[in-house]
């Protein structure tokens, strides 16, 4: 477990390094003559440094493309895993948004989503990166220790959740962590959760460009009839988690 660790604090440096080296030569941009406002350099850093992260974990052995086993993960199941990912985030944020927790980032997430760089690295890179990482890395190295499959997703979702360094998306990130890492444990593929990761993402993204910082809940009171949507949710939530745990095996199994 020792080794584990110590690659786990190893990849957490080289993950906040290359946002921090990128930030630096994303600020000197405009030295060089070239006009760049603030939202387009983190943006652009954003962008670099999630593509970097994700060749490194890649090219030294982290994580083990070749290894995945997306194409084992039927259209049935990666269907239904799409529907539980979208029923359980709609639950997870409408809790979350009842404790009223600060949001310290919510004005630089505004401005990335209304520039193109901003809305790559949010979208795409980073929900790739975030599973390679976190669900890939992480919570393959721990279970690959032998320890209990649940402790590595615990383990992996609490670090994902701490690394956003926003109170408001610390419970969140965590609890989609979970879900996620379930998802990885139960496949064997981190097909799921990079498609999960991704439309939670783009719609965040879309959202916010739409409505402004608005919550789900000031959003589907203009609908009406929020109560029932509440309702589908959890319903759909329990459903698909019960087709799910009866329909795919574990990779233990595998």
């Amino acid at each position: 477990m020792r080794n584990v660790i110590i690659t786990i604090v190893k990849l957490i440096l080289y993950y906040f390094a290359y946002q921090l080296g990128f930030s630096v030569v994303a600020m000197g941009i405009p030295h060089l003559g070239v006009p760049l406002d603030m939202v387009t350099m983190t943006s652009l850093a954003m962008v670099a440094s999630t593509l970097m992260m994700s060749w490194h974990l890649v090219r030294f052995g982290y994580v083990d493309l070749a290894g995945d086993r997306y194409k084992e993960v039927k259209l049935p199941v990666l269907g239904v895993a799409i529907v539980f990912i979208f029923a359980a985030m709609y639950v997870f944020n409408l809790l979350i948004e009842q404790m009223d927790i600060p949001n310290t980032l919510e004005e630089t997430f505004i401005g990335m989503s209304r520039n193109p760089f901003g809305v790559l690295s949010i979208a795409l890179l980073a929900p790739i990166l975030e599973e390679l990482l976190f669900r890939g890395a992480i919570q393959g190295s721990i279970q690959a220790s032998g320890k209990s499959p649940w402790i590595a997703i615990v383990i992996s979702s609490l670090i994902f959740g701490v690394v956003h360094m926003n109170p408001a998306q610390v419970p969140f990130a965590f609890l989609l962590g979970m879900m996620f890492g379930w998802l990885y444990y139960r496949t064997g593929s981190l097909l799921p959760g990079i498609i999960g990761h991704v439309l939670n993402n783009s719609i965040a993204a879309v959202n916010m460009i739409l409505y402004g910082p608005t919550t789900i809940e000031e959003q589907m009171d203009n609908v009406g009839m929020m109560w029932i949507w509440v309702v589908l949710a959890v319903v759909a939530s329990i459903i698909t988690a019960i087709w799910l745990d009866r329909h795919i095996g574990t990779t233990d199994e595998k």
